[in-house]
């Protein structure tokens, strides 16, 4: 039985998320990802083929476990598992319910047991919508906790991929102010720790160059002036990394780390808050960012895009970013990367 299969959830039924699937397994690149396995529900799926008029790409459909393993047996591309868990009579594009919340809880729960029980090696997550799994009273409202809750490990953390320039964050999706409160030096070095050694599979990472971090102020790399996040937290965390044997550099003052990045000088970066990183990722490379997610039982990669409910049912969505995320973790696993 093949493990290399690519395992997709459907995401937020009512978004872009459908499109996008039935798009990227249509696309010309589609040879780039090689066998996938995509867990949602079929007559949703076949509604939006007709409705947007776009072939279904799926070469196998099957409702059972066993019908997967007749269906990789028999070496099938790209296989449909069918949930049924969308009431189409109640479905409306760009209409979040507790019925797409749960749907998209459903498929992700099912897709992660599904490379759990080795019918595929790696996860790839179009977009979800925490509105609709809040409506749904799921708690866990994002991949990464959800993810975390099915796998059963915490200890993942996401990197943003932008055209090869790798980026982690101190902190993700907390406002700045709170960002600012997490500048200590015990957890500046705790992160730097955990990327160190989330960084070490040299077919991923160039180990011969150095992690560099980025500053929470505006520096310049000859001044002598340098504010307390610096001087209390960020400086005193580099140099007790280096003196256990991390190579790494900083801090750098943010538009000169992620320039340097860019230029290929650091084996990855990390940023201080969500949106250094962010915008850095996107004014980089806006169409391919994806995340990937390292540290859990299996590699994740998601597409860094909102559902863009306002866009579900209109045919006007380029897959881009799914195709991305696609061909990443192809390439991952082609080259023996687990997680």
């Amino acid at each position: 039985m093949s493990s290399r299969y690519l395992v997709l959830p459907m995401g937020e039924a009512a978004g872009i998320s459908p499109e996008l699937i039935i798009k990227a397994l249509n696309d010309e690149k589609r040879r780039a990802f090689g066998r996938v396995i995509v867990v949602g529900d079929k007559m949703l799926f076949r509604k939006v083929s007709k409705d947007l008029d776009i072939p279904l790409p799926f070469t196998s459909f099957v409702e059972s476990d066993e019908e997967l393993v007749s269906s990789i047996a028999a070496g099938e591309e790209t296989i449909f598992y069918n949930l049924r868990c969308i009431d189409l009579e109640k479905f409306r594009y760009g209409q979040l319910s507790a019925d797409t919340g749960l749907a998209c809880y459903a498929v992700t729960a099912k897709a992660v047991n599904l490379i759990q029980n080795s019918y595929g090696s790696v996860l790839v997550t179009p977009p979800l919508d925490a509105r609709s799994l809040a409506m749904a009273g799921v708690e866990t409202t994002n991949y990464e906790s959800m993810i975390s809750t099915f796998a059963e490990c915490s200890r993942g953390m996401a990197m943003l991929d932008a055209g090869g320039v790798k980026i982690f964050s101190h902190t993700h999706h907390m406002s700045l102010r709170d960002s600012i409160e997490t500048i200590r030096f015990e957890l500046i070095l705790d992160t730097i720790i955990k990327v160190d050694s989330l960084t070490q599979d040299k077919s991923v990472f160039d180990l011969d160059k150095p992690l560099a971090i980025a500053s929470a102020n505006p520096i310049h790399a000859d001044t002598l002036e340098y504010e307390k996040e610096e001087l209390e937290a960020i400086m005193p965390a580099v140099a007790k990394a280096g003196e256990i044997g991390i190579n790494i550099v900083g801090p750098v003052s943010a538009d000169h780390l992620m320039h340097r990045a860019s230029k290929g000088l650091y084996r990855a970066v990390i940023a201080l808050f969500h949106d250094q990183a962010h915008i850095a990722a996107m004014s980089l490379d806006f169409e391919h960012t994806v995340t990937v997610n390292w540290g859990w039982p299996f590699l994740a990669v998601r597409v860094d895009r909102g559902s863009m409910i306002e866009r579900a049912g209109k045919g006007i969505m380029k897959p881009y970013s799914l195709v991305q995320a696609l061909t990443v973790a192809r390439k991952y696993i082609s080259q023996g990367v687990i997680s």
